[in-house]
């Protein structure tokens, strides 16, 4: 292989133990207090009603494109794009 490519391998790799490293001193750190811990726990609650709806969101527009696709394309053009 040609020194570029080596480059992007060892790019890649110490990417992956950059990855490994921070990830471990993350999940070694302390919780946080109590009231950290509530203020997490409300942030979390909250994020995951905003993804909820994202996701219904996204799926309503994906089925109502599918069935445009199916009706002004045929069915193989709606499937593809299933």
């Amino acid at each position: 292989m040609t020194s570029t490519l080596w480059l992007i391998v060892l790019a890649g790799a110490l990417s992956i133990v950059y990855g490994i490293v921070t990830t471990r001193s993350l999940m070694a750190a302390d919780a946080g207090t109590a009231r950290m811990q509530e203020i997490s726990a409300a942030v979390r609650e909250g994020a995951q009603a905003y993804l909820n709806r994202q996701y219904t969101t996204i799926a309503i527009v994906g089925v109502v494109i599918f069935v445009l696709a199916w009706l002004l394309l045929g069915v193989w053009s709606a499937i593809g794009f299933a």
